[in-house]
């Protein structure tokens, strides 16, 4: 995301107390903090004596939010314009109150709308504050900054809050007038909002964010896996896990090229016992691309599954050619490994007595193979997150081959967690 450049500062007004005002009114009116104001209209909203007097009261948070806001801008501005004059433009900027008093500047204005177009004291609706809308309209680009600084600061709830509140003041009533349609960023900034929602199992929320986010020519397709792991996630019964599939057999027909639903359609049958529909599938993927990645990947380890250990080794094979990051190469290095050193161990088992030299060299070399692919996905997991798809076989092989006491096998044990 990039940040924004905020908007033009507003000129405020300031509430004053009139005659007619109520006491509580007053009080609020002569406050001088915002932390003032909102505590006395807390501890006084039901004093007041209309709807009119609730909507100047909340002008008044209004109105000092925005004066924070306004005041660290206007800091921004100097040191922006001193910048590009070749000068430092270094003034210090209070950027986490700046943000603070934003996020109170649209809950201040929310309510100042609601009192606003509610009747007064003689039954009529007579709005006075439209003249905020637009302004507070305008800083909405302000808390996609706030999303960002927060962000930065590895604040995940603010960040998240912010975004979401960019997303979900599109919709605000106050903002009626403005056509979503032109705000370029909504749909970015859904993506995001979506992930932290997801994140936060606000599955809800995520969904509606979701949904501007597929019509994000960028994001699109990021999200529709957004999307699909909000179904997984939602996941109760086997029903619902049919259902499930079946969403994503309509999604998969739609975007035969999308990979990933292919994927997790395919795993989906598979963890559901209906194998044969999720090789059909499969097979029908392979019929049009033989190189297709994610195909390959799921035939190896539906083959695996099976015990069919050379068939599942020529299809992780055929995938490993088409892997490009490091974490796919380690699991394909790894279970091609697992096919041979599984081989091998089945092999092993069926022989009565003792191994002959002749056996054991021929198991050897079964074992050797799957060293190869085994050491290969080690060497590349360098920091062993995913020791837990090569270490033991890893360790199994190595006993086999060299005896318990060799260094190797001592090693890989250690990797293993084999005492």
């Amino acid at each position: 995301m990039k940040k924004l450049m905020f908007a033009a500062m507003m000129l405020l007004g300031t509430s004053a107390a009139f005659a007619g005002d109520s006491n509580p009114l007053k009080a609020i009116l002569s406050a001088t903090s915002y932390e003032q104001a909102v505590s006395l209209v807390q501890t006084n909203l039901s004093q007041l004596t209309d709807n009119a007097e609730k909507a100047k009261a909340y002008n008044k948070l209004y109105e000092l939010a925005m004066g924070k806001v306004n005041a660290e801008q206007t800091i921004q501005l100097e040191n922006q314009t001193a910048q590009q004059m070749g000068k430092e433009g270094n003034k210090p900027v209070d950027e986490e109150g700046l943000y603070k008093a934003l996020d109170q500047v649209f809950d201040a204005a929310i309510e100042v709308n609601k009192y606003d177009n509610m009747p007064n004291a003689k039954g009529k609706v007579k709005p006075r504050y439209a003249r905020i809308i637009e302004p507070t309209y305008n800083l909405r680009s302000q808390l996609i900054n706030g999303g960002i600084y927060f962000q930065g600061k590895k604040d995940d709830a603010n960040a998240y809050k912010f975004l979401a509140r960019y997303v979900d003041s599109a919709e605000w009533p106050i903002f009626a007038s403005f056509d979503k349609a032109k705000d370029q960023n909504l749909n970015e900034i859904a993506y995001f909002a979506a992930i932290y929602a997801y994140q936060n199992k606000q599955y809800d929320k995520a969904e509606k964010y979701v949904s501007y986010a597929l019509q994000s020519a960028e994001r699109g397709k990021d999200a529709k896996q957004i999307q699909l792991a909000l179904l997984g996630a939602q996941l109760k019964t086997r029903e619902d896990s049919v259902a499930y599939a079946q969403k994503l057999e309509t999604i998969y027909q739609e975007d035969p090229e999308n990979e990933p639903v292919l994927t997790s359609l395919t795993s989906t049958y598979n963890a559901l016992g209906m194998q044969s529909k999720a090789e059909s599938i499969l097979d029908a993927a392979l019929a049009k691309n033989p190189n297709s990645y994610s195909a390959l990947v799921m035939k190896g380890q539906i083959a695996l599954q099976e015990k069919k250990y050379e068939s599942a080794s020529n299809y992780l094979t055929k995938a490993l050619a088409g892997a490009k990051e490091d974490t796919q190469k380690i699991a394909l290095n790894a279970s091609i490994g697992q096919c041979w050193f599984y081989k091998a161990q089945d092999r092993v088992s069926q022989v009565k007595g003792v191994l002959s030299p002749a056996a054991k060299a021929q198991f050897n070399d079964v074992y050797l193979k799957a060293i190869s692919y085994l050491e290969t996905a080690k060497n590349l997991d360098v920091t062993k997150e995913q020791k837990n798809s090569w270490a033991y076989p890893l360790y199994g092989c190595y006993y086999f081959v060299k005896g318990a006491q060799a260094p190797e096998t001592v090693a890989a044990a250690a990797d293993a967690g084999v005492q």
